[in-house]
Parts: structure tokens; sequence; C-alpha cells
């Protein structure tokens, strides 16, 4: 892949993570909430859970700058494009939130949760971005590092449970966000 492509495919993989946000703003009259199901019932708010939640955020920010040189650069970034376009595109013509009704009590982790409602709208549950990314960044970080692999599908494993045990996402959102890991991957893979 040239360094222009390159580029071009940088540029729309940033946009395609950062089209969750006006998408995640979009009321339509078709928004449609998951209920919690009989197994999200089972699942406890752990306010604990938000420090992987939030841990996302440099993990996705660490894992561009950790993959750039390495023989999986062009393929990373392709895959995120295809990733964030997707299910932006997705979240748009079926939108799905989640209803978060819940007794918080007052300590440090579960002010962060309240923090986190409070600035994160109930929309673009499924798939789940937190999931997704988490995916993608370990499995080709285990590519581009071997030695460490086992670490970064363990980051990835918390990252993805965590949206459920503080109550972001439902169950069925984590198995949307690894179908779209596993797509993306793959597509990516057969074009780079």
């Amino acid at each position: 892949m040239s360094e222009i492509t390159l580029g071009i495919v940088m540029v729309l993989a940033i946009a395609g993570i950062f089209l969750y946000f006006p998408t995640n703003r979009v009321k339509t009259a078709g928004t449609w909430f998951f209920q919690d199901t009989w197994f999200d019932k089972y699942i406890p708010l752990v306010p604990y859970f938000v420090i992987p939640y939030v841990a996302y955020y440099p993990y996705l920010i660490a894992t561009p700058i950790a993959m750039w040189g390495t023989p999986y650069t062009a393929e990373f970034f392709t895959c995120l494009a295809i990733a964030g376009w997707s299910a932006a595109a997705f979240w748009y013509f079926f939108p799905a939130g989640i209803l978060r009704k819940h007794d918080i009590r007052p300590d440090l982790f579960s002010r962060m949760i309240i923090w986190i409602y409070e600035n994160d709208h109930e929309n673009n549950t499924i798939p789940s971005s937190h999931v997704f990314h988490a995916i993608i960044c370990s499995f080709y970080l285990s590519l581009a590092y071997p030695a460490f692999a086992v670490y970064f599908a363990v980051a990835g494993f918390l990252i993805a449970i965590s949206t459920v045990f503080v109550k972001q996402h439902h169950a069925a959102d984590i198995l949307g966000g690894i179908v779209w890991a596993v797509g993306s991957i793959w597509i990516a893979r057969l074009i780079v």
C-alpha cells in the first residue's frame, strides 16, 4: 500500500471512530431500546468495572501508535475504517439503545459511572464500539507483538465485559461487537 493510500485509510479510520458521536445523538422515531433479557438481569452493576471501561480510551489511542511501522499497519487501519464506517451506518439506520435506571451508590467509581451516563447518550448500543475496537486492537497488537498476546487478550476481554458491568450495554451488544470485530478483521485481511 502506498504512503498516500495509507494516509487516506488512516483518515478514514479516524473519521470512522469519531462517527460514533454524531450517530449517538440521532433521535429518530425509530429508535428502539433493548429491554434487559433474563440473562442481563443476573449481571450486577459492578462499579469497579468502570476502570477497564474507561481504559478503552487510552487503549484505542495507544494501539495505532504501537501498530505504526509494523507489518500490520495498513491492515489494522483498514480494519478500523471498515468497522467504524459500517457501525456508524448501522447505528444510523437501526438505532438502538439502553435504558439506564439503576440506583447507584455515591462512591468514587459509581460517580464515574454517573458522569459517563450524563455525557454519553443511550444510543449506539449494538454493536458495541467498546467491544469491537477492543477486539480489533487486541488482535492486531497480538499479531505485531506475540510475546505480549496474553496481556492484549486480557485487556480486550476486560474492556468488553466492562460494558455490561457498568450497564452501558446488554449482553447482546457484546455479541454484536464480537461479530462486528470478526467480520471487519476478515474483510480487512481479504482486502490487504
